[in-house]
């Protein structure tokens, strides 16, 4: 047979082998006769004499792979198993009888070939064999075992000598053949196939007892079965088989017998040798495998073999009768198998074992030095010792075996021997087991052994003793192991030391970390201690072990970083101890000692190799440092140099360079100066060694960077080697494709501040760039540019939008640099996604000045390229920045044009083509992608020239477009085949079916309504992406139906209206416009189902036609004691916008829709007119929430163009014109408003619409409309000029209406008047005389129009005309609560209202605080109004009433007919906390002083009214009150405990409080009287603090307060909006000051005025910071306070030596370009101006630096409020009248020209124009407190003073000019900078 067809059918055997089952199954029945064939032939074949295989031959392989593939069959198939095995049997026999009679040369070339293949076929593949099939192999392997077979084969070659056929030719071809197998330890001979032969029989036989598993696909490699089969029988005991047939069991003796023999007879022969037996013997090789066959083969027969047995224990002996490894291995895996299966030995053998690895053995000896894992006999007992011990019988064998081991580790080591006779070591609890006694008799063992001996046994104890540690597995164990060996350690000469250290190595991979860690630290301290002058062979042991460690720590990913700071850390001090001996005698050599400081690069090298460690992204500033020091080091000592004169070894700088790649950025941003100082006084560096080489360093950078020299003089020498590190660090990485870590080096704002080092930085930064260049243009020269470059590139491109300046220059300089090198890198689609993205990225930041301008947003992300962005608050960098990477995008789009214009714009198609459910006017990423994917390139030179000749530009917009299109057509077309299924495979070239089957249709439509049902059942799993593609498909089904389905049309429709998201119409729109473009006969019914839909959102009062967020009073919702929360804006204008947008995209629609119909669809246009008509008549529904205006006034702008284009008769247009103004006029019947939030886009957006809608009025006019009446012609005029005087009436006062809306919203969006921002709007101005008659038609109109006309213009006459109307047509306003106010006035002229009166009972309740003035003796106590008030208050929840309580107290003051008292009375009952809180405000305002001498006129009334409420508690309400003020009681008694202490020290006050406190037991539920909202569940006894006071005893405790919080889980990806809602408990330490003797009253006061300041700016989404803290005034000069959380004072940061709060904030935040600073500045920002306008309307006082905190965000806090109104410290009002805003605060928000100051002006205005429609309710709550007799009245003055101070009077623009002038008052006030200074000198109270 030629080799080439043998070949053929090796490669068909091989290939059955790799076949999947199920193509065997298909196939079987013709694979398994040509396999039986080949492997049948092939002792009959002759094989060419060819060599050209290279391991073995053809007949070898060919058998090989029949075999396998044989076996394989029959293993996924046992029916077939028979006939492979009978194949098998039937092939050696054939092969029997060819050996006998055949000629020498096939004898030994093919046949012996063949046999070893079929021993090398079954030794590889795993298979399920039966005993029968053993047997019947074994009975067909006999023969070749027998003496004259072996004696045949084996003179084969003499014989093939001696032959006279033999010539020169074949005799060389037989060298050549023999030596091949020799090469590969195969020698063909009798003896190795003899040993061939019992290794089948033994492999087989170990698969009967340990089968494969079933689903076992395991790659076939050489012995893997044997293996295999082996391993599993070490490591559990076979399977039982229950042999009955006699001539089995007798197969099993004789083949037993037989191993035996032929064990002996080997043994013998060896004995009588004087020599190795040869190679060809096989001797060593034979015996091993007869031992393994014979333990099977006892296995089998579940009896063990005496001789086997006795043999065993022979060979584990010192009396040994041969010392061989591998016939040792096998011996001790033998007995292994023998425990195992009988474990009944395992005792006996336990102590055999423990005494033969305790023995000296030649063969447990190994060179720890270089071998890569233990001696293999070392191991194999080990394993088989451990077995022993576990499956012996008894208690605690393992530790008793252990220390037993331990002690020969003791005997041979004389330190430890000898500190067995002390105490020390023997008191370690791990050595307990180690006596002086048992060690004792363990070294009297060991007195005949020699020196080398003793040495011998120690080691091999050392290495066994960690195999059985690891074998155990056990902590215990370990521990014990490795502290013993560390013991040793110590003091070990170098061998044994070796031995140990490799042994730890070993251990430290499976030890506890504690473990670990002890280990690393002993070879570190080993390391460390190497002698300078005689380094240590250990030295070189221990580095070893470090490496070894290092390369195999991959098993313990979660250590590398522990042992990376060892080896770092050992690294710093070896370099700083060779620079302190050099130091210390500088003529001592320290090359030696360099020289191994650079050896450990290598352990360090191979700890940073594995690929799932990645330190560079580290940002751990130990970690960062320790990285620092090391390459200053290797600075230090020239490891990174590279000529001749270094000491740079071979393997060091490629060893430098992995480690680079690894190397975290050695320079981070921060705020301190440490980075800069410890690049000049660096630890590791020491300077009077520094001083002696610097010179030379300073060379080396000079040299590189020469233009820098003068620069460079004057540097230190940690800053030349800083820069060398730069230098040569950065060098390794660009050459390697790092190229963006170049940047992190000018982050540092206190390196970039020093001008020297800075500009040398920049000068290596060039040099770098033009080497990285250099290397990347020949890397690219061979196309092997580094595969990391595009992610690099990304890197750089994030960069080079940084916040610090140089390092964006650097960044952009780098990255323009190689991409004009490189221009095909813009190929890349991951580079110019990442391009296009952040340039979307950067222009959505840009707009943040408008979209949200007081909250700028730091963070933007990508999540399709997967990039964040994190920027400056500077919008004039934002806009630099993008400008410059516009410019250079261009730049390079247009190179990568030129270059590779297919490949381009094919990536740029890929990019336009990912669609969005929402889109996005900031995408100028789509914009340059579209620019330059429809651009012409430099290779289409015809385009150009003919667009140069034809003077006309010229693009490629539809190759653009229709190639977009056909990409998407036909990649749906795929899908869609994918998604039916169809079976027309020949069709694919045809159009698809255009007509749905049925049975798609209607599982459609099934689907559609389930959808639906689930929609409104909130069940809907659906996402926004999944519901587009349902609207999708339903839509092209509906294009391609010859008939429209009108069920697919209103699914179509009524889906996206019923989800009603922003996500769901935009996906629904471009639907539905895409089905009337494609189908325009569809579009009535389309536009009929849009107006069912649209109805059916006013019926249901959905998104515009939702009154859930319409306008209401902020004081109609619950005032709350907590900061302001941004969060809470922004989920409301979230919830609006989701609510409204809805309907405005909708609009949109329509108003396109409009435009396309008006000429000739007038079914269009009637459903068109419907739609605006049924809306107009719902005017009452339309939404009056702030950002519903534009979409109001996009509704009326679409009804007034309607109107135009539609042909109507005069009636109908009337009616359609007139419902169109109720829905205008219809937004001004609330109180006007601002708009909500900081967006403006939004502010921009709405004063258009209002400018076009006042277009639209202007040019509103009747028309000559078509009149159908049955009145007489004479009757139309009449109706004509009533229509046209109508108008009139209607117009003129919406336009003036509109006017003021503009005006008031430009004074918004331009507070402080910039003409940069435009102007304002100058509207109508009318007579005085005009307006009355203006103001009867708006009653007309609607009368809650004219009551709000008095805030829009200030005017007396407006005033006087709309109370006039209210008086005398009172029933109109009884919905309109503001409308009370001009009934009853101020209540003297209630004589003329009082028959109104009676309709009070049915008005509408207005604001609590209101109600509470109606008590006041202005109203004449009249019992109606009284009546009002009551019913009022009760209508209210309690949650509302519940902040009013000290206005509800005073009320009492008047109340003579007792509504009051009842109300308390009736609230009390209902809620208990009401109830205690009204309790502690009456018995607080019992008493006039702090001191409680002067009583209130009041007290009996109070006392009264408190013993009333206390007697009405039973039960658990009564319970509940004894439980709250006994726990309150016992907590402020401790103030008057203290009393007898207040001369005393702090720490005897401290003292007092403790246990004081440490007697307070904490009832169920008790809560502080601050923190009603929290329960207590615990007390920090030890928290207690006095406080300083001078004749007061306040202190301060923290409490563990429980509250709950409700959380909502949004999926933004879900339909739904109402997401998961959670009631979360949480746990705070909220700390609270208890006083006594000082009259909280007045702070209540002020952080109530300012809590509604808070609730007045969450209304119109300001995020303006305030933190009304709760103060609760209990009893007279008595009340708790709580604490701000996590604040200092301005004085405290004095008494800490910060010099300003800029300093606090850099030193606390980071730098001024870092993002956590500039936030902290925006909350200071955003505090400030509220805290601003509160301390100016309130005249808060006192405003040093005590009673100014700085929280942990930044926020500014207000404290302690003794002085408002009228009143200063010391009865002067010395301060400015305005409020503090000093130097210090200015400069932090970045000086007086600096955004954030123009911000903080800004918000300042808005503040004040937000509370001043409020300044009644406001002044009302002021006013209710004034007989209170608190220090700050003074009087009816002070009300006056403090409504002044609104600016009532004044219009938006005057008052925001006002305030203006406040903000340049208040501007570094010398009142202020006065006021501190005395304050300094004072009370020593520091402010600068």
């Amino acid at each position: 047979m030629p080799a080439s067809r043998v070949l053929c059918n090796i490669a068909f055997g091989e290939l059955v082998v790799n076949f999947p089952d199920n193509h065997i199954s298909e196939n079987i029945d013709t694979l398994m006769p040509v396999l039986k064939d080949v492997l049948r032939d092939v002792p009959h074949i002759e094989f060419d004499k060819c060599l050209s295989w290279e391991e073995w031959a053809l007949p070898d392989q060919l058998v090989y792979s029949s075999i396998t593939a044989l076996l394989r069959i029959a293993r996924s198939h046992p029916s077939y198993a028979a006939s492979a095995t009978e194949t098998i049997c039937m092939f050696i026999s054939d092969v029997v009888d060819n050996i006998k009679a055949g000629d020498s040369l096939d004898v030994l070339t093919q046949l012996m070939p063949a046999l070893h293949g079929m021993y090398r076929a079954i030794s590889s593949m795993s298979f399920t064999w039966t005993l029968p099939q053993w047997q019947m192999l074994a009975d067909q392997l006999k023969y070749i075992c027998s003496p004259d077979m072996v004696d045949h084969l084996n003179h084969l070659i003499t014989d093939l000598v001696g032959s006279d056929d033999s010539d020169e030719s074949t005799l060389q071809f037989v060298q050549t053949f023999l030596a091949r197998y020799v090469a590969n330890e195969r020698p063909l001979s009798g003896y190795f196939i003899v040993c061939c032969v019992i290794e089948t029989l033994w492999t087989v036989l170990a698969q009967v007892l340990a089968p494969p598993p079933a689903s076992s696909h395991a790659r076939v490699s050489e012995a893997a079965a044997a293996n295999r089969a082996w391993n599993s029988l070490m490591r559990q005991a076979g399977l039982e088989l229950d042999i009955t047939d006699t001539k089995t069991i007798t197969a099993l003796n004789r083949v037993t017998d037989y191993a035996m023999q032929c064990f002996t007879d080997l043994l013998v022969q060896i004995e009588d040798m004087e020599q190795e037996p040869s190679v060809d013997t096989y001797a060593w090789e034979t015996m091993s495998e007869s031992i393994k066959l014979a333990s099977v083969c006892s296995v089998v027969l579940r009896q063990l073999d005496d001789k086997l047995y006795a043999r065993l224990l022979l060979l584990l002996s010192v009396e040994a009768p041969i010392s061989d490894n591998l016939v040792q291995e096998a011996a001790l895996k033998a007995t292994t198998i023998i425990v195992q299966n009988f474990p009944n030995k395992a005792a006996q053998l336990a102590a055999h074992l423990r005494s033969f690895v305790t023995s000296p053995i030649p063969i447990f000896e190994f060179n720890f030095a270089s071998e890569a894992r233990a001696a293999p006999p070392l191991a194999a007992a080990a394993k088989c010792l451990a077995l022993c011990i576990r499956l012996a019988p008894g208690d605690d064998l393992i530790m008793s075996n252990m220390y037993s081991l331990l002690n020969y580790i003791a005997a041979t080591s004389k330190e430890i021997y000898e500190s067995s006779s002390n105490s020390q070591l023997m008191n370690n609890p791990l050595y307990q087991g180690l006596d002086r006694h048992s060690v004792a008799n363990v070294e009297t063992g060991l007195r005949g052994l020699s020196d080398d001996q003793k040495r011998l046994v120690g080691i091999s104890t050392i290495s066994v003793v960690t195999r059985l540690a690891l074998e155990f597995g056990m902590e215990e164990v370990t521990r014990l192991t490795v502290s013993m060996l560390l013991q040793r350690l110590r003091s070990a000469e170098p061998t044994v030391e070796a031995a140990i250290a490799y042994n730890l190595v070993d251990l430290a991979l499976s030890a506890p970390e504690s473990s670990f860690i002890d280990i690393i630290r002993a070879f570190s301290m080993i390391n460390r201690s190497a002698n300078p002058d005689d380094p240590r062979f250990s030295n070189n042991m221990v580095l070893a072990a470090q490496t070894r460690l290092a390369k195999d720590l991959r098993r313990r990913p979660e250590l590398y970083e522990i042992y990376l700071v060892e080896l770092l850390t050992l690294f710093a001090d070896k370099g700083v101890a060779i620079q302190n001996v050099k130091t210390n005698n500088h003529h001592v050599k320290i090359d030696d000692m360099i020289e191994q400081l650079a050896s450990l690069l290598l352990p360090i090298d191979a700890l940073l190799s594995h690929q799932d460690f990645t330190p560079q992204f580290s940002d751990s500033q130990t970690l960062i440092a320790l990285f620092r020091n090391m390459w200053f080091l290797c600075i230090l000592f020239h490891f990174t140099i590279d000529d001749k004169q270094g000491t740079a070894m071979d393997w060091q700088k490629p060893a430098l360079s992995r480690i680079a790649t690894k190397t975290p950025a050695m320079v981070m941003e921060e705020s301190h100066d440490s980075v800069a100082s410890d690049v000049e006084y660096n630890s590791v560096i020491r300077q009077d060694y520094a001083h002696t080489v610097i010179s030379k360093h300073r060379s080396f950078l000079t040299k590189h960077i020469s233009l820098r020299s003068s620069d460079i003089r004057g540097l230190s020498s940690g800053q030349i080697i800083f820069l060398l590190a730069m230098h040569d660090m950065e060098s390794m990485r660009s050459a390697a494709g790092l190229t963006s870590s170049l940047v992190s080096y000018f982050i540092n704002e206190s390196l970039n501040r020093h001008p020297a080092l800075s500009a040398c930085m920049e000068s290596i930064a060039e040099k770098v760039i033009r080497g990285c260049i250099s290397d990347l243009n020949t890397e690219a020269a061979q196309q092997a540019l580094p595969e990391r470059l595009s992610s690099e590139l990304r890197a750089l491109l994030i960069c080079s939008t940084h916040r610090m300046a140089k390092a964006r220059d650097v960044a952009s300089k780098f990255l323009n640099r190689l991409i004009s090198s490189f221009p095909s890198l813009m190929c890349d689609p991951p580079l110019v996604f990442a391009i296009l993205e952040v340039l979307t990225l950067l222009r959505r930041a840009c707009d943040n000045e408008f979209t949200d301008e007081f909250n700028p947003v730091y963070e933007f992300e990508s999540r399709r390229t997967d990039i964040k962005l994190h920027l400056t608050d500077s919008y004039q960098v934002r806009n630099d920045i993008l400008v410059q990477l516009q410019r250079n995008a261009n730049t390079w789009f247009d190179l990568a044009l030129g270059r590779a214009p297919v490949e381009l714009q094919s990536t740029l198609q890929k990019y336009l083509a990912v669609g969005q459910i929402t889109s996005d006017a900031s995408e100028l990423g789509a914009s340059i992608a579209e620019k330059f994917g429809k651009a012409i390139g430099p290779v289409q030179r015809q385009l150009i020239s003919l667009a140069k000749l034809s003077n006309w530009s010229s693009d490629k917009a539809k190759v653009l477009t229709s190639q977009i299109a056909s990409k998407g057509y036909f990649s749906g077309e795929a899908a869609g085949l994918r998604l039916a299924s169809r079976t027309a495979s020949d069709k694919l070239e045809q159009l698809p079916p255009q007509d749905a089957p049925s049975g798609e249709l209607m599982a459609l439509k099934k689907k559609l309504a389930n959808s639906m049902k689930e929609i409104r059942s909130r069940t809907s799993a659906l996402t926004v992406q999944d519901l587009k593609r349902l609207l999708f498909r339903c839509a092209a089904t509906l294009i391609s139906l010859n008939k429209s389905d009108h069920e697919l049309l209103h699914y179509l429709v009524s889906i996206p209206f019923e989800v009603a998201t922003p996500s769901s119409i935009s996906a629904a729109i471009e639907v539905w416009t895409w089905v009337i473009a494609e189908k325009p006969s569809i579009e009535v019914a389309l536009m009929s189902e849009l107006l069912a839909a649209w109805t059916d959102t006013i019926k249901n009062e959905k998104g515009i036609f939702s009154t859930s967020i319409n306008y209401d009073d902020p004081f109609y919702h619950p005032v709350s004691y907590s900061p302001t929360d941004k969060d809470t804006i922004d989920l409301s204008a979230s919830n609006a916008r989701r609510l409204l947008t809805p309907h405005a995209l909708v609009l949109q629609m329509l108003l396109s829709r409009l435009q396309a119909a008006r000429y000739r669809r007038p079914g269009v246009m009637f459903l068109l007119q419907h739609l605006v008509l049924r809306s107009a008549r719902a005017h009452r529904s339309f939404s009056t929430h702030a950002l519903a205006r534009e979409a109001r006034f996009s509704f009326l702008m679409f009804g007034f163009e309607t109107l135009r284009s539609s042909h109507l008769d005069s009636f109908t247009e009337h009616n359609l014109r007139e419902s169109l103004y109720a829905i205008a006029h219809a937004w001004f019947a609330v109180r006007p408003q601002w708009s909500y939030g900081a967006n403006r886009v939004q502010i921009d957006a709405d004063i258009k619409v209002l400018s076009e809608f006042l277009s639209y009025l202007q040019a509103d006019t009747i028309r000559d409309a078509l009149t159908v009446s049955s009145l007489a012609p004479s009757q139309f005029t009449l109706r004509a000029s009533y229509y046209t005087s109508h108008l009139r009436d209607v117009n003129h006062p919406l336009r003036l209406l509109v006017e003021n809306e503009i005006f008031r919203l430009n004074v918004w969006a331009n507070p402080m008047n910039d003409p940069k921002r435009g102007t304002d709007h100058i509207g109508t101005t009318l007579t005085e005389g005009s307006w009355p008659a203006l103001i009867r038609t708006l009653w007309q109109i609607d009368p809650a129009i004219a009551i709000h006309l008095t805030e829009r213009f200030k005017l007396n006459v407006i005033r006087s005309e709309v109370t006039k109307l209210v008086r005398s047509s009172t029933v109109d306003v009884l919905d309109v609560p503001e409308a009370l106010n001009f009934l009853l006035g101020e209540g003297m002229e209630l004589a003329a209202v009082r028959r109104d009166l009676k309709l009070l009972p049915l008005w509408a309740p207005v604001p609590p605080i209101t109600a509470n003035t109606f008590f006041e003796p202005r109203y004449q106590n009249d019992s109606l109004i009284l009546q009002y008030a009551h019913r009022v208050l009760e209508q209210h929840p309690v949650e509302l009433t519940f902040f009013f309580v000290p206005q509800v107290v005073q009320a009492l003051r008047y109340d003579r007919l007792g509504y009051v008292s009842r109300f308390i009375f009736e609230t009390a009952k209902i809620s208990q906390l009401f109830c205690h809180q009204i309790i502690w405000n009456m018995k607080a305002n019992c008493y006039k002083d702090d001191l409680a001498e002067i009583e209130d006129p009041m007290k009996p009334m109070l006392d009264s009214m408190t013993n009333r409420v206390v007697e009405s508690l039973s039960g658990e309400a009564r319970a509940f009150y004894d439980r709250e003020f006994g726990f309150f009681n016992e907590v402020t008694s401790i103030s008057g405990k203290l009393k007898p202490f207040i001369k005393k020290t702090k720490p005897e006050k401290k003292a007092k409080i403790d246990e004081e406190m440490a007697k307070i037991v904490v009832d169920v539920g008790v809560y502080l009287p601050s923190n009603p909202d929290g329960v207590v569940v615990d007390i920090d006894k030890k928290s207690g603090r006095p406080l300083q006071s001078h004749a007061k005893a306040p202190f301060m405790a923290t409490f563990k307060v429980r509250k709950e919080r409700i959380s909502i889980e949004k999926d933004p990806e879900s339909l739904g909006d109402d997401g998961i809602e959670r009631r979360l408990e949480f746990d705070v330490w909220q700390q609270a000051i208890f006083k006594v003797g000082d009259d909280c009253r007045q702070d209540v006061l002020a952080l109530q005025i300012i809590a509604m300041f808070k609730n007045i700016f969450t209304s119109v989404g300001l995020t303006l910071y305030l933190y009304p803290y709760r103060v609760t005034a209990t009893a007279p000069g008595c009340g708790v306070i709580d604490v701000v959380p996590n604040a200092t004072s301005r004085d405290e940061m004095g008494r800490a030596k910060v010099n300003d709060l800029l300093d606090f904030f850099v030193a606390k935040y980071g730098g001024q370009d870092t993002i956590p600073f500039q936030r902290a500045r925006l909350n200071f920002i955003q505090s400030m101006a509220a805290y601003s306008v509160a301390c100016y309307i309130l005249q808060i006082k006192d405003r040093h630096n005590g009673n100014i905190m700085i929280d942990g965000e930044g926020h500014i806090v207000h404290i302690d409020f003794g002085f408002l109104f009228d009143i200063g410290p010391g009865g002067v009002k010395f301060e400015p009248s305005s409020f503090k805003l000093n130097h210090e605060m200015i400069v932090l928000m970045g000086g007086r020209y600096s955004q954030g100051y123009q911000l903080f002006q800004h918000l300042t205005v808005k503040a004040f124009l937000a509370i001043r429609p409020y300044a009644d309710q406001l002044i009302d709550t002021v006013q209710l407190m004034l007989d209170t007799g608190l220090p700050s009245f003074k009087g009816e003055g002070t009300i006056k003073r403090l409504r002044d101070r609104y600016a009532l009077g004044l219009n938006e623009r005057q008052a925001a000019e006002y305030m203006m002038g406040v903000i340049k008052n208040a501007h570094e006030n010398v009142r202020s900078t006065v006021y501190d200074e005395f304050q300094r000198m004072q009370n020593g109270i520091p402010y600068k």
